[in-house]
């Protein structure tokens, strides 16, 4: 016989220890904080602490045409922020804030969000992470690929007990 589980819900395995810059920082402090935190990506907070946009790595690559290209001959590891940041102040784009390079239409998920319900968002818009929001669109976390692929392997394991 069969036993029925309880979907594991995204509150269940969301990192809640987020780093997140606001709308008004620089580009340079988002990506030294990337850098630092070894993250591609950062929630974008109002002084509400409501997620209002999401900027990444990949944004702030895509400025300008010639870092794009350069960037092809660079591989992205972990040194590649440091690029970033020496490239960013030689362009000196890193003035810029965080509100103009971000994307605003930032899809969330909210905490009693299934794994399953998670992962169609993640594949329908091709992306890799998910603010999780509450009723009020205060951040409370973030989920990642990473996160939902274990957990979907530990309900696998426990499922083949």
């Amino acid at each position: 016989m069969a036993t029925s589980t309880k979907p594991v819900r995204i509150k269940d395995i969301l990192t809640r220890d987020v780093v997140a810059v606001e709308p008004e920082d620089s580009l340079y402090e988002a990506l030294t904080l990337m850098a630092e935190n070894r993250v591609s990506a950062l929630p974008v907070v109002n002084g509400k602490g409501q997620c209002v946009g999401i900027i990444s790595s990949t944004d702030i690559i895509s400025l300008t045409r010639e870092l794009t290209e350069e960037l092809d001959e660079y591989p992205m590891f972990e040194s590649s922020h440091q690029w970033l940041l020496d490239q960013l102040e030689e362009h000196d784009l890193g003035r810029r804030q965080v509100h103009e390079v971000m994307t605003p239409d930032v899809i969330t998920v909210g905490p009693e969000t299934t794994l399953v319900e998670a992962a169609r968002k993640l594949l329908a818009n091709r992306i890799h992470r998910l603010p999780v929001v509450d009723e009020k669109n205060r951040l409370l976390g973030v989920v990642s690929t990473t996160d939902l692929l274990a957990a979907f392997v530990q309900q696998a394991e426990q499922g083949a007990k």
